[in-house]
């Protein structure tokens, strides 16, 4: 099944193979067209227009393309063009997510559209629901059109609690690996749990939720439960709130609690350990953000 190398698309424009691309002409129209090239990408945010931890995303990106292809990625014209992009943006935006598109033959970059999570969701938590999927090349982030329709009849299906805000991949071993588009965390005791990592795809967020979890003095373990194990830890801790809680990291979107898997309820965002894990995250979210914003003064 092929796949366009467009997908919702902000703005009038984008910039492809680094010309200014309107949407409205020949070209930009032909940006929705499938093709059957291998298609990589990188969603990033940014934020005070500073792209975040754009190192990471690059490198990733470098190992996605090493894995199938290995043709050239120069990451100082990526930066190059998506600064562009950001900078010539009227009405001026200063948040936001753009993409970066690649196959062996071409490269888009374009601002998307991207559902953040609403200040209630990080108060409460989000709702979640499960797909039994296994992943074929975690490691590797391209467009698989399967995957993409049936995480989206997923994300269409109800729960008790309602739709659900993202879709939780259950292996052949009925354990939680990986969100659809997030890595999925448990922190139990000062413990903080992933899924082996040559099972997940290594998100950015969560490589620096790592170095939060030292900072706050918690451990780490790599371990995958079921969710009828996650019920069980949830019921031996129901006398300590400061103990148990559900949570996935992503780069739209930080840290975020999860309230609800499937008709189980959990209470992770009352979860004082998990409050101290985001700000030791924010801390570092923020000391980037700003050792950036000093560099480019300096230039």
């Amino acid at each position: 099944m092929t796949f366009p190398m467009l997908e919702k698309p902000l703005g009038d424009y984008c910039y492809f193979n680094g010309v200014k691309t309107y949407y409205s002409s020949v070209e930009g129209k032909n940006l929705l067209n499938p093709t059957d090239e291998v298609i990589y990408y990188e969603s990033i945010r940014f934020q005070k227009k500073v792209m975040v931890f754009f190192e990471d995303h690059m490198v990733r990106l470098h190992r996605s393309v090493e894995a199938k292809e290995n043709f050239q990625v120069d990451s100082n014209s990526i930066y190059e063009t998506a600064t562009k992009l950001i900078n010539e943006a009227v009405p001026e935006i200063v948040d936001g997510n753009l993409r970066v598109v690649l196959t062996s033959r071409s490269i888009l970059i374009h601002f998307s559209d991207v559902y953040y999570p609403t200040q209630e969701m990080y108060r409460q938590g989000i709702v979640a629901s499960t797909i039994a999927w296994d992943r074929f090349e975690p490691q590797v982030k391209v467009f698989r059109a399967d995957f993409k329709k049936a995480v989206a009849d997923s994300f269409a299906k109800e729960t008790c609690f309602g739709l659900p805000y993202e879709v939780l991949l259950i292996d052949s071993n009925d354990k939680i690996y990986e969100g659809s588009r997030s890595n999925f965390l448990v922190l139990h005791d000062k413990t903080v749990y992933s899924p082996p990592a040559s099972q997940i795809l290594i998100g950015i967020t969560r490589k620096y939720v790592m170095l939060s979890l030292e900072k706050a003095g918690f451990s780490y373990s790599e371990k995958s439960f079921s969710l009828k194990e996650i019920v069980e830890m949830r019921e031996k801790s129901a006398l300590d709130k400061s103990a148990f809680s559900l949570f996935v990291t992503s780069s739209p979107f930080d840290i975020l609690p999860i309230r609800s898997v499937d008709n189980e309820e959990f209470g992770s965002a009352d979860c004082p350990n998990l409050q101290t894990l985001s700000r030791e995250y924010q801390s570092i979210l923020n000391y980037y953000i700003e050792s950036r914003q000093s560099d480019d003064n300096n230039l």
